[in-house]
């Protein structure tokens, strides 16, 4: 009965971590087509926006990301009246495309990160996981407090 119990206990502190992760959208991006792209495009563009699920993308990587879009709509432009790509062409697309895709799954909200780390007083690890939008909010919260409190002991 106690093992039972434990399992089912167990099961209901690990459900929301897959729940969680369940979120973080493994391509973003999938270039099939040029409305396909624009489409996808536009909603990327979107949510690189502050509130979005990409709005803590440092700007080298935001910059890098809309370069890979300004490439791939140029490429897929190019060939949208025959419709078939050169070899070289593909391949400049797919590594664009995954290029974009590993940006932006690296800096999605929503992508869960676990630290495994002993308390202090403990030599027990404990096993901790949250988004990467809390932990970066967590950072800049830090900071402010460390900011605040220099200037407060300087007056």
């Amino acid at each position: 009965m106690k093992r039972c119990l434990l399992l089912l206990g167990a099961l209901f502190v690990v459900s929301p971590v897959f729940a969680a992760s369940s979120q973080v959208v493994e391509k973003p991006l999938v270039a099939q087509s040029l409305d396909s792209f624009n489409t996808e495009a536009a909603k990327i563009r979107e949510q690189m926006r502050p509130g979005g699920v990409y709005d803590h993308i440092a700007s080298k990587d935001k910059g890098r990301v809309e370069e890979r879009l300004d490439q791939m709509q140029k490429l897929l432009s190019a060939h949208s009246a025959d419709g078939d790509l050169r070899r070289e062409d593909k391949v400049a697309l797919l590594n664009a495309q995954e290029e974009v895709n590993g940006i932006l799954r690296h800096n999605d909200n929503n992508r869960l990160v676990c630290e495994h780390t002993a308390p202090v007083g403990s030599h027990v690890p404990k096993t901790t996981c949250r988004t990467y939008g809390e932990v970066l909010e967590q950072q800049r919260a830090d900071q402010k407090f460390l900011q605040d409190r220099a200037l407060y002991n300087h007056n």
